[in-house]
């Protein structure tokens, strides 16, 4: 049974990617309302640009330094965002858009520091027997905590009012900073620096990002089915996932005040009952729209784990099958739900304000699943082929290639935006979308007709 220290650790985890989301949607809506769109597509890039400088920076710390004292600092620097994100609410002046901009920055850089502390914590809180619980548990908490924090925000600012959400912002990672120093970490003494790998300084080892990248990009000549599936997954952060952060708020803020209270269908009513079940209440409609489709993320998770059981009990006379079975629904789904998205997309003008709404929730929603199932089972795949030694170098490698592969999709998206009006906005986000379906496509058949990379699959684990 894990002990309190793991209960805290997990409760912290979830606690804290909550805070992130919440205060980066914050910042996010209010960047877009004063600084536009192109402002707030390139906020995103310059965010995920220098988050995977800092992650190497919090690689080298997290190594020479202790745990505990990283990962409350983590959470102190959200804190200290938090007071300055309400500066520039209540000194609000010319440079407002520029501020919020740099703001945004921050809060995703304090997000990049405490990934690689925090993922190197669970051996320090529990057993060895509980790590796997543990992860399980910092997988679900990131994933809900992320999808739920826009919704959440804009119940508390259209109830409230924005500065009762910079105050609860306030209150939790207050209470966040005191928990985190609460959790008993048993820490490894930290290493003398003469006992460091590799004597080079620590501009040099943060600059090394460029060539692991080249090191990620090679290794994928040294299996074919991890590289097909990497691929699959920089589609996804590339050409999917900048939709849900760039493009879906700048198309609801097209859509006028009031829209869903004049139609009067079946769906309009729908989503105003599901706003007043949960509470949302916003002047700026558009902000609505968003928390709603970020419900369908919240969602996601649970019917991903509704599939992961199926497939359990449809592989259970093969066993050996499972993962294969896994990637093939998981990929399966994934070119089904963007060929869903693509088509909401196309019509998406010809639909009722309501209709669209409710559209992209279900096919986000769905989408957000079928990711959920293939990442799961990518992971079994890799911990399956991939040595002790070589786990830890691929994971480092492929979490910077995708973040570095969604810089770029939220730059390709942010041009789409900046292209012209709504109209040509859909328009080009839609070819983007298609080229992802088409690429999607072309991996799905790869796999099947890749038979020898099917039996690398079939292999039970062996260490």
């Amino acid at each position: 049974m894990m002990g309190m220290s793991a209960v805290m650790f997990i409760v912290a985890q979830f606690g804290s990617r909550f805070a992130n989301s919440f205060l980066t949607t914050a910042v996010r809506y209010e960047l877009l309302e004063i600084g536009g769109v192109t402002k707030f597509a390139s906020a995103q890039v310059a965010t995920q640009v220098s988050r995977c400088f800092m992650q190497q920076l919090a690689g080298i710390l997290t190594d020479n330094y202790s745990l505990k004292k990283l990962y409350v600092i983590g959470e102190a620097f959200n804190l200290l965002l938090v007071l300055v994100l309400a500066g520039i609410t209540y000194y609000a002046s010319e440079n407002a858009g520029a501020a919020l901009f740099a703001v945004n920055i921050g809060f995703g850089l304090a997000q990049a520091f405490s990934q690689p502390v925090s993922k190197s914590m669970p051996p320090c809180v529990v057993s060895a027997d509980d790590l796997a619980i543990v992860n399980s548990w910092d997988l679900t908490g990131d994933k809900i905590g992320r999808n739920l924090a826009p919704m959440v925000f804009t119940i508390v600012s259209s109830a409230l009012g924005f500065p009762a959400a910079l105050v609860f912002s306030f209150g939790l990672c207050s209470a966040l900073v005191a928990l985190k120093q609460l959790i008993q970490v048993a820490d490894q003494p930290v290493r003398e620096k003469a006992n460091d790998r590799g004597g080079g300084s620590a501009l040099s080892k943060v600059l090394g990002v460029f060539s692991q990248v080249w090191e990620g990009i090679l290794s994928l000549k040294n299996d074919r089915t991890i590289g097909l599936l990497i691929l699959n997954t920089l589609i996804t952060n590339m050409l999917v996932y900048p939709l849900g952060s760039v493009v879906f708020p700048v198309i609801f803020k097209a859509i006028p005040d009031g829209s869903i209270e004049q139609e009067g269908s079946i769906v309009s009513r729908m989503i105003l009952s599901l706003q007043d079940a949960v509470g949302i209440h916003k002047a700026k409609a558009w902000m609505n729209y968003a928390a709603l489709v970020s419900l369908g993320g919240v969602i996601g998770p649970f019917l991903s784990s509704a599939v992961v059981y199926w497939i359990k009990a449809l592989a259970a006379t093969n066993p050996e099958r499972t993962n294969w079975i896994g990637l093939t629904c998981g990929i399966s789904g994934q070119v089904l739900t963007v060929g869903l998205l693509l088509l909401v997309l196309t019509f998406l003008q010809s639909f009722s304000a309501g209709t669209r709404i409710f559209l992209l929730f279900v096919v986000w929603g769905a989408m957000t699943a079928l990711n959920n199932v293939t990442t799961i089972y990518f992971n079994a795949h890799t911990q399956q082929r991939l040595s002790r030694t070589e786990r830890g170098r691929f994971i480092a490698n492929i979490l910077t290639m995708f973040t570095l592969a969604n810089s770029v999709g939220s730059l390709m998206y942010g041009w789409a935006l900046a292209s012209g009006g709504i109209d040509v906005q859909i328009a080009m986000s839609t070819r983007l979308l298609l080229l992802a379906l088409v690429l999607r496509l072309g991996i799905a058949a790869a796999l099947r007709m890749d038979m020898a990379g099917r039996e690398t699959i079939l292999l039970k684990k062996t260490e």
